[in-house]
């Protein structure tokens, strides 16, 4: 049986190794090895599983509803909340993808050792020393899966990257350099900024939806839109739309998340009684591949207006033309860039010459006027 280690900073430091040259070596040889800095610029540790805490109020939220509480509260271990979600991966897939990709990558950092450390601060919690996480969560789940794979009874450690200056910021970019977030992570993110930015943090004991909830009894000001556009490109009325998504119930946010449900089949259900939120993101999540319109017929059926439509005559191409061009014009409001009509104008051109931009720009004059003389015979 292991023997018993008491966690605080000092051990922390007598842990220390050569991060990047010594992510290799054995738990034997890395304790063995004795304290050393990288260089004097940085101060990458080796950092004890059991002192880390990942940011609970983050955009990306890997950790399963069900285990959050306990093991943010430390009720239970890393090594029992690693083995709780085994428990739940067994009925549930989208649990056990996430926890093959999460095996793929313990696997890797195994076997060709940590090349980018997480990063965080060290900071005293009760009286204990507690590594506080700011960026690198999967790194510290799939090592932490590892160890309980391979039933080893040795504390795993990462390597950490000590910052002195952690923003949310930095969070944000490292969340969407890994892979987009979805519409329920943009949502976090966005309502992160802005309670961050109005000083307002989590209670002790908050649940994460209870706290970003509490950004609807906010206003934005300039310099909030400010932060809004430089992190995530969103303006106002798009912020709007998103929070709009915390009305929805705990457990079909996160489902939600979790399937990676497109923005545009959340606002369809949302259309819907809010009693039949919860059957249609499971009606989602339960396959792959599902699409927007087969939600909208799910719905449908359950609210009891599915008709017998009489079959449309196709409409002719000027008509179909028209169709798809109005639903572009009308459509801008969605896109998430300050001049919308500036980038659409760059992406219509875009793989144009000269001549042939001129060509449309000429064309586009003309349906302008065409359209503003038939708006003026409008009553």
């Amino acid at each position: 049986m292991a023997r018993e280690v008491k966690r605080n900073f000092g051990s922390l430091l007598e842990t220390t190794t050569e991060a990047f040259e010594s992510s290799q070596l054995t738990e034997e040889e890395s304790v063995l090895s004795g304290p050393k800095m990288i260089n004097n610029r940085q101060s990458v540790y080796r950092v004890p599983v059991s002192m880390i805490r990942p940011d609970r109020f983050q955009a990306r939220l890997l950790l399963p509803l069900p285990l959050r509480s306990g093991f943010y509260s430390g009720e239970r271990t890393w090594r029992e909340t690693v083995q709780d979600w085994f428990g739940l991966a067994k009925n549930d897939r989208l649990n056990r993808r996430m926890l093959d990709e999460l095996i793929i990558l313990g696997d890797s950092l195994h076997d060709t050792g940590q090349i980018k450390p997480v990063t965080g601060q060290i900071v005293n919690e009760d009286g204990h020393d507690v590594f506080k996480m700011l960026t690198g969560e999967r790194r510290f789940w799939a090592t932490a899966i590892k160890a309980v794979l391979s039933e080893s009874p040795d504390e795993p450690y990462v390597l950490a990257l000590i910052d002195n200056q952690p923003s949310l910021e930095k969070q944000i970019a490292e969340n969407m350099a890994y892979k987009a977030l979805t519409p329920v992570g943009k949502a976090r993110a966005a309502a992160r900024l802005v309670l961050e930015a109005n000083q307002i943090e989590p209670a002790a004991g908050e649940k994460e939806v209870d706290y970003f909830r509490r950004v609807s009894d906010l206003r934005l000001n300039d310099e909030v839109k400010d932060v809004l556009q430089k992190n995530l490109q969103m303006e106002r009325t798009y912020f709007g739309r998103l929070m709009n998504f915390f009305e929805l119930p705990e457990a079909s946010l996160e489902l939600a998340d979790r399937s990676e449900m497109p923005e545009r089949v959340l606002r369809e259900i949302m259309r819907y009684d809010t009693k039949l939120w919860p059957a249609a993101v499971e009606y989602f999540a339960e396959f792959d591949n599902r699409s927007y319109l087969d939600v909208q017929a799910f719905l449908e059926r359950e609210s009891g207006k599915t008709q017998t439509r009489t079959p449309r005559i196709p409409a002719d191409p000027l008509t179909k033309s028209a169709r798809s061009l109005k639903k572009v014009l009308l459509g801008m409001d969605e896109l998430p860039q300050e001049d919308k009509s500036g980038s659409l104008a760059d992406a219509l051109i875009g793989d144009s010459d000269k001549k042939e931009a001129q060509e449309m720009a000429d064309k586009i004059t003309a349906l302008a006027q065409a359209v503003q003389m038939r708006v003026k015979a409008l009553r």
